[in-house]
């Protein structure tokens, strides 16, 4: 019985391996962004849009070195593929930035949540374009 659940366990891992890495690396993404966007908006009480934007790009950039590196292993390549790769990452968290800058406003302007608190729910919603984006088309072998 165990033998079988340790095997079972063992091809979850390896079949989900990409997904739960990405879920790894989005825990210490979204740390970065909320540790970068509350600083920025409690202790230089800058605009919360462009505190979420210095907290996104923090995000962003290590999102891109551990899901290159680790999660999706795309080791190697030539300059030209390393760039294409860089402008398609860049471009799905555009729109992951577009998404979530309209649910980070609608949560702060019409539903009267705080700025800090709504970051929460938008960073949801990053984590879904993010993957799949990088999943099918940045990363993709």
């Amino acid at each position: 019985m165990e033998n079988g659940l340790v095997s079972r366990v063992k091809e979850l891992l390896v079949k989900y391996k990409s997904f739960i890495r990405f879920a790894i690396v989005g825990v210490i993404n979204t740390l970065v962004t909320i540790a970068l966007n509350t600083l920025c908006n409690n202790v230089f009480h800058l605009y919360y849009k462009i505190s979420w934007a210095i907290g996104f790009a923090g995000g962003v950039t290590n999102s891109y070195i551990m899901n290159k590196l680790w999660t999706f292993e795309s080791k190697g390549g030539n300059a030209r593929k390393t760039t294409k790769e860089m402008l398609q990452f860049l471009t799905v968290n555009l729109v992951s930035l577009g998404a979530t800058t309209l649910g980070l406003t609608y949560f702060v302007e019409n539903m009267g949540i705080n700025e800090n608190i709504a970051q929460l729910p938008t960073i949801v919603i990053s984590q879904f374009i993010n993957y799949f984006g990088y999943k099918l088309w940045v990363f993709k072998k």
